[in-house]
């Protein structure tokens, strides 16, 4: 794997429900519970699960925009929960993020120029004809003309606000930007488009990804490496091809089952019945054992947290049925 730009160990994020609805002595929301992956220079890292899996959580904390409850993020070496001050204010230039609605992402109010231009005047402190070449430049590497830089968002279709964002998110020449469902907001025919264009755009300027998806079909087109994941745990890591060619764990293969194919005669994989556990009160044992097809009449799946089995050195999944690589 490349060299490691980003960390994940023991990633926890518990929300309290005092005061609100949930009652003031209402138990923790188990919304990220141990979570542990890294991300490589140039490389995309999927996180992929069912809504409300915790994968958005995750990304927040990743942007600072939640802080842990425990465990440590590492951004080239540095832990980054508690940066303060410059440090934070260099980590945050670079690491940015693309939002899922393109519609509410960009102030309706502002010009795209100032859109753009708005953290490079922060960080930067560029004004007047040299901060217009900057954003004319970066609304070019987006396939938008300069002369948009004076429109306001209503003026564009959602594939080109999704651009406008996108140049955003590179104005301040980050190393790593998380991608929040990038396309799940607009229409299938302009979502090729976007995607080619990230993809463009990691090559030509050596960016990583967190891509956090539900569509499995992206996924495969983008990702290097993926998390599959399942009301706050990691269940499943491995290299994207390993994944799907060699997909271990029973709930990623009814992700993986779930993706609609073209030819009606192929018959459906694995499927699974029953509801998401609660991340208020999740299962003991595997958290997936209540609706798991190969769930052990032993009880050990209900009454024993699966640890991480290692079947090769890019392929780990947390299952008690599944056997760890044999090593000579």
């Amino acid at each position: 794997m490349a060299e490691r730009l980003l960390e994940v160990e023991g990633l926890v994020k518990h929300f309290r429900g005092s005061g609100s609805w949930l009652g003031r002595n209402a138990e923790a929301i188990q919304a990220v519970d141990g979570v542990n992956f890294s991300i490589g220079e140039g490389e995309t890292f999927a996180l992929v699960g069912e809504s409300g899996c915790g994968k958005t959580t995750v990304a927040k904390m990743i942007l600072l925009l939640e802080r842990p409850t425990g465990g440590v993020i590492r951004f080239r070496g540095d832990d980054i929960t508690g940066l303060r001050g410059s440090g934070l204010k260099e980590y945050k230039r670079l690491v940015q993020a693309v939002f899922q609605d393109p519609y509410s992402s960009l102030n309706p109010r502002m010009q795209v120029l100032d859109i753009i231009g708005e953290p490079l005047q922060v960080h930067e402190g560029l004004h007047g004809r040299e901060l217009r070449m900057r954003v004319g430049e970066l609304l070019e590497n987006v396939g938008l003309s300069p002369v948009t830089g004076s429109f306001f968002p209503h003026q564009f279709s959602g594939g080109q606000r999704q651009r406008i964002a996108i140049a955003r998110a590179l104005a301040l020449r980050p190393q790593l930007i998380v991608l929040d469902e990038p396309v799940s907001g607009l229409d299938v025919s302009i979502r090729a488009q976007i995607l080619n264009l990230l993809v463009d755009l990691q090559r030509d300027l050596g960016l990583s990804y967190l891509l956090i998806s539900h569509d499995l079909a992206i996924v495969e087109h983008m990702s290097h490496r993926v998390g599959v994941m399942y009301v706050g745990k990691m269940v499943e890591l491995a290299d994207k091809d390993q994944l799907y060619e060699n997909t271990l764990h029973p709930y990623s293969k009814a992700l993986l089952a779930s993706v609609p194919q073209p030819d009606p005669d192929i018959p459906m994989g694995t499927t699974i019945s029953g509801e998401v556990a609660s991340p208020i009160n999740p299962p003991t044992g595997c958290r997936f054992h209540p609706r798991c097809p190969i769930y052990f009449e032993t009880g050990m799946c209900r009454e024993v947290e699966p640890d991480w089995r290692e079947i090769n050195s890019e392929h780990l999944t947390a299952c008690h049925k599944v056997e760890p690589a044999v090593v000579a």
